[in-house]
């Protein structure tokens, strides 16, 4: 495969830096002199908590255990809680807007639900519109041929993303998206892009770590329970050995840290993963070069 393995490392996107067309209005605010019930549901610092008792007066949600429970993000803040199994949802249209002041020179748009069209704008302060792009996800069949084209199964890209943002600091990204009915976005992922390498080699491994139960009683009958699953990827590359004390600071950094790894930036969208990596392994193998091994394990 041409080129090395990128890496997009996130931003940290904050509350000052985020506006959106997305209301935090999931449930009320939380009220210190309020007195709430059992079960009930509120909001504290872009968080949902449920209380856990009754009477329950006068307890911060984050800080009394005994008294709530953490439930999740609210529904605008799901996009950046950096899993990939909540969703930020809306009806037909919603646009985020991400200011900052460091270089952001990738997005990536993960576990996408019933959107059809896609526009991403930059602009700086300074120098105005630099970036704009739109793009339809269109539907595709999963074989080439004519049955397929007529009966077969059509599916839609869940994930996208774009590389090329120009490396403004100070500029405001701003996402559209749009649907036919009701959208969702599990990952905006914003952030610098490193290439590792220069060349990722082919026969790289591709799997899936299943999350489903099965389960065989004394009669010998199974049932079968579906649940989640994970991508699990292993790369190998080379680098230069001018580079392995830039490359071993990075994945120091990026130790539990949630990347998209990108082996294949112009062929498919499968190798690609959202995870952490859980091993790497390198051998000074030449003068000049080095073979690494990288293994990732994506979210659930």
């Amino acid at each position: 495969m041409s080129g090395g393995l990128i890496v997009v490392k996130p931003v940290e996107v904050t509350p000052a830096m985020l506006t959106s067309s997305i209301p935090e209005n999931d449930y009320p605010v939380y009220a210190p002199a309020s007195a709430y019930a059992a079960d009930v549901r509120v909001m504290y610092g872009h968080s949902v908590y449920q209380s856990l008792q009754a009477n329950n007066t006068g307890h911060q949600p984050d800080v009394s255990a005994k008294w709530w429970v953490k439930v999740g993000p609210t529904n605008l803040w799901k996009a950046f809680d950096r899993s990939h199994s909540t969703q930020t949802t809306g009806n037909q249209s919603m646009w985020f807007e991400i200011a900052g002041s460091e270089v952001r020179s990738a997005i990536a748009l993960l576990n996408l639900t019933g959107v059809s069209s896609i526009r991403v704008q930059v602009t700086d302060p300074n120098f105005g519109k630099l970036y704009d792009r739109s793009e339809e996800m269109l539907s595709a069949q999963a074989q080439s041929n004519w049955y397929s084209w007529f009966f077969g199964k059509r599916t839609t890209r869940k994930d996208w993303r774009a590389l090329d943002l120009p490396s403004y600091p100070n500029a405001t990204i701003r996402v559209d998206l749009a649907g036919a009915g009701p959208i969702g976005v599990g990952v905006i992922l914003v952030g610098d892009q490193i290439v590792l390498g220069d060349g990722v080699r082919f026969g790289l491994r591709m799997g899936i770590r299943d999350y489903s139960r099965k389960e065989t009683d004394s009669w010998g009958e199974v049932s079968l329970q579906q649940r989640a699953f994970s991508k699990t990827r292993s790369f190998s590359f080379r680098i230069k050995n001018e580079q392995l004390d830039e490359v071993e600071q990075l994945l120091s950094e990026l130790r539990a840290t949630p990347a998209l790894w990108i082996p294949s930036p112009s062929t498919w969208d499968s190798p690609n993963v959202y995870g952490w990596y859980s091993s790497f392994d390198l051998m000074l193998q030449y003068a000049i070069y080095s073979e690494c091994s990288i293994d990732i394990e994506g979210f659930a």
